[in-house]
């Protein structure tokens, strides 16, 4: 069973679905904002009522853009004082382990070695 070049398209088609989407979406909440703006009762003129309506757009996806760039640097910030713990941790046990490390070599060091008897008795 082979299929046609219009069943792959349709397949795979959808592309365009998320360039017309956003965009959709925008001209929707703005005109929904602008009509909010002029029916409530604010004095606002046709025009102040979409200039209002899409600059209360424009705030919303200027507020998500700053929200993904704060839990971005949130997200490096909590990276940095992963990895700032992990020193001091390294450091702490290195100047609680050096002493200890320096006693065990010292004892080492000192101890005689041990005299085989029966080498010095012939």
């Amino acid at each position: 069973m082979s299929h046609s070049d219009s069943d792959r398209d349709e397949r795979r088609g959808g592309g365009l679905f998320w360039f017309w989407a956003p965009i959709a979406l925008i001209l929707f909440v703005g005109v929904a904002f602008s009509a909010l703006a002029y029916f409530h009762g604010l004095g606002l003129s046709p025009a102040g009522a979409v200039a209002a309506g899409f600059g209360g757009v424009v705030a919303v996806i200027l507020g998500l853009f700053a929200a993904v760039f704060a839990v971005v640097l949130a997200a490096l910030g909590a990276i940095v004082g992963i990895l700032a713990a992990a020193a001091s941790l390294a450091v702490t046990l290195f100047i609680v382990g050096s002493p200890v490390i320096a006693l065990i070599l010292l004892v080492i060091l000192l101890r005689r070695p041990k005299r085989d008897d029966a080498a010095g008795a012939h």
